[in-house]
């Protein structure tokens, strides 16, 4: 079955929005018509869809400005975006490139073309080497240019690095395809718990594995923190089957049969708030330390974290 994407199509012209869910039924789309600029960025603070089609002239709000906006909004700036408006105005195509547009197209249009521009653009999305492939959440490489930006502009921020305890024992019993539903989920709970507690300034990084960024406000990232690692203790427990979760361990044999024993999953997160700019490296290497210090806890039975405090000194 396939996956459904979501299409927001922002026009104040009802019928564009008629024209594109008819266009789109039978090829696992939603569409979600919008009217105006206001309504968009509601829509976004809560939501992340696959695509939006944008006019540029909207009854509250420029076009080229919203869109410029969009793309300096970190959690949602990897959203393809298409402008669609009259001939006359598409001509500025140096306005569209330096709004972050990732294409254009010109009223009134074919519907053919439509559909196949919207279906590359998306498929382009799909392997974009700058995005975890399993989350479709920011890479390495984006973690670390979104840090170096906000340290450039003497921008305060919080900085946590979270992974999963026991992750590769689970996988191991389990298998991949349920280790996978639990990296979701943690990617899931990161963000939820970012919206929650800094809506507009946030940054959630998938580097690999079961290794995760959050990056916020520095007043509240030990709360976004916490509510994920409740959140996480709270539904661990239902990718485990009954025997396990009562027992509250796996059992499994290590490569010379022998038997071990590890605990429920939890996760450890360090956090890092730099009071001056510092190195990204530098970041990283304090944020492993207290890492190895939460790991230093083989049994524990809840998620934990703990804040360096050295890289302010």
């Amino acid at each position: 079955m396939s996956e459904t994407k979501r299409i927001v199509v922002v026009d104040d012209d009802p019928n564009l929005g008629l024209l594109v869910s008819a266009l789109f039924k039978n090829y696992s789309y939603e569409v979600i018509p919008l009217f105006t600029g206001s309504e968009l960025t509601d829509y976004l603070s809560a939501n992340k869809p696959d695509l939006i089609l944008l006019d540029l002239k909207l009854p509250d709000a420029n076009g080229f400005e919203l869109c410029k906006k969009l793309r300096e909004t970190p959690h949602i700036s990897d959203i393809p975006i298409i402008i669609i408006s009259g001939v006359s105005e598409v001509d500025s195509r140096v306005n569209l490139i330096e709004t972050g547009a990732d294409d254009y197209i010109s009223k009134p249009f074919d519907v053919r073309e439509l559909r196949a521009r919207v279906n590359r653009i998306l498929k382009r999305k799909k392997i974009d080497v700058s995005l975890n492939p399993l989350t479709a959440l920011p890479g390495g490489p984006a973690i670390e240019e979104y840090v170096r930006k906000k340290m450039e502009q003497n921008l305060p921020f919080g900085f946590a690095y979270i992974d999963a305890d026991n992750f590769k024992a689970y996988n191991d019993v389990y298998g991949y395809a349920k280790g996978d539903m639990v990296i979701k989920e943690i990617a899931g709970l990161l963000i939820n718990a970012a919206k929650k507690f800094s809506p507009q300034d946030y940054l959630v990084g998938h580097i690999g594995g079961d290794d995760f960024v959050l990056v916020c406000q520095p007043d509240k990232i030990e709360n976004a923190v916490m509510e994920a690692l409740k959140n996480f203790d709270s539904v661990i427990g239902s990718f485990y089957n009954e025997e396990d979760r009562k027992s509250g361990c796996i059992k499994t044999l290590d490569r010379q049969n022998n038997q071990m024993t590890f605990p429920i999953m939890t996760l450890s997160a360090a956090l890092v708030i730099p009071s001056k700019p510092v190195h990204y490296a530098k970041i990283i290497e304090n944020a492993f330390e207290v890492k190895r210090y939460l790991k230093s806890f083989k049994q524990k039975k809840e998620s934990q974290y703990h804040k360096d405090r050295r890289i302010n000194e």
